[in-house]
């Protein structure tokens, strides 16, 4: 996985500040793969925030914050609310494919 132990943490502490305690955050695309170079940061959250307005507003608070934090990169979010009972094939490539992040 690319991503330094801070980049980590940053990233988990902010889903939690943002989409709330329970959220869960997944690490998928070419960071997953250490042998790759470069690329942005795919990230797939599944939140708890139901709201669709909400969740818009939690998902550009959430990026302005880790570019606050991370500096400028690119940073991709795909988000999962709650009570979706859609499963769309990003979902289940991001879960299958990626590495969920922890903060322990």
């Amino acid at each position: 996985m690319r991503l330094t132990d801070k980049q980590r943490v940053i990233i988990c502490t902010t889903v939690a500040e943002t989409f709330g305690a329970t959220a869960d955050v997944w690490l998928f695309g070419s960071r997953v793969d250490d042998s790759k170079r470069g690329g942005d940061i795919d990230l797939y959250i599944e939140s708890a925030v139901h709201n669709a307005k909400e969740l818009v507003e939690a998902k550009l608070r959430f990026l302005v914050e880790l570019h606050k934090k991370m500096g400028e990169q690119k940073i991709d979010v795909v988000i999962r609310r709650a009570g979706c009972e859609e499963s769309l094939p990003i979902y289940r490539v991001a879960k299958q494919t990626g590495v969920r992040l922890s903060c322990l």
